[in-house]
């Protein structure tokens, strides 16, 4: 059995519109690459036509493979259950609402290894830089979320979100050390699993990306942004459109959680911001 280079996993929830033009950009760019890849999905119990598309992809590819959940188990328990079943040296865990960029997975391989090489370096997350469709710049990769920043978000005082969260070198595209990225696109090592542990199951959705930098972290593993690696994300913003949604009262309590776990770990964490 061939092990393959990379193991993509991801989620579906009603992903109709994004999923076929999603695994279309990763056959095509590992083909083009010459690069081994396993495509695992998962889907949270869609209602529209996810799990056909997905059904005929893996009946046409024999690297791709989907699982169907009967309801929407969130982002964590689902990840985890397609991380546990990849085979692959690397894993990209990556949202379903992406296309990946030509020679994405080539950049990525080459990145991860030579950040992997720099003295004193114990890489844990690289994150490429993700662009709207309409090739507008995403802020992807900040400081660690506090109280004080989620308010300026949520009321649009963008000029104090800024000052709270921003790192200047990753809005001026630079490679550079982060304190956590986004879990739209998270490429590593699958060992990486085996030292820092799977992720949080007791967040349903986010922040399970800033919970799982921050362990990683403390465990003395890096988390790089890394934007030679572009990837398009169809963002959909959900708990900023509706804070005070179902969905964003679930995003509040996983930000409690996270401070209350955290809150004197992260001051002990001292991100140098430079490459």
């Amino acid at each position: 059995m061939i092990i393959p280079d990379i193991s993509i996993v991801s989620l579906t929830w009603n992903s109709e519109k994004h999923i076929e033009p999603f695994l279309k950009s990763l056959i095509n760019d590992a083909s083009r690459s010459d690069i081994d890849i396993e495509i695992i999905v998962i889907d949270n119990g869609s209602t529209d036509s996810s799990i056909s598309v997905l059904r005929e992809y893996a009946r046409k590819y024999c690297f791709v493979r989907f699982i169907p959940f009967s309801k929407n188990m969130g982002t964590t328990f689902s990840r985890n259950t397609a991380i546990k079943c990849a085979s692959g040296e690397f894993i990209l865990v990556l949202d379903s609402d992406t296309i990946v960029c030509e020679k994405t997975l080539e950049t990525l391989i080459n990145g991860y290894k030579s950040i992997e090489r720099k003295p004193d370096t114990k890489i844990s997350i690289l994150h490429p830089l993700l662009i709207y469709p309409d090739g507008k710049f995403q802020e992807s990769a900040r400081k660690f979320p506090t109280l004080a920043s989620k308010f300026y978000r949520v009321f649009n005082m963008e000029e104090r979100r800024r000052r709270t969260e921003s790192i200047e070198s990753v809005l001026q595209r630079k490679i550079t050390r982060v304190d956590y990225a986004i879990s739209a696109a998270w490429f590593m090592r699958k060992d990486i699993f085996d030292q820092v542990g799977y992720l949080d199951e007791r967040f349903f959705y986010a922040p399970e990306d800033a919970e799982f930098c921050a362990r990683c972290w403390s465990m003395g593993y890096e988390v790089w942004y890394y934007p030679e690696a572009k990837i398009i994300h169809n963002c959909q913003r959900l708990t900023k459109k509706k804070p005070f949604s179902k969905l964003g009262l679930i995003h509040m309590k996983g930000l409690l959680r996270f401070w209350l776990r955290y809150h004197t770990k992260l001051s002990r964490i001292r991100v140098n911001y430079e490459g």
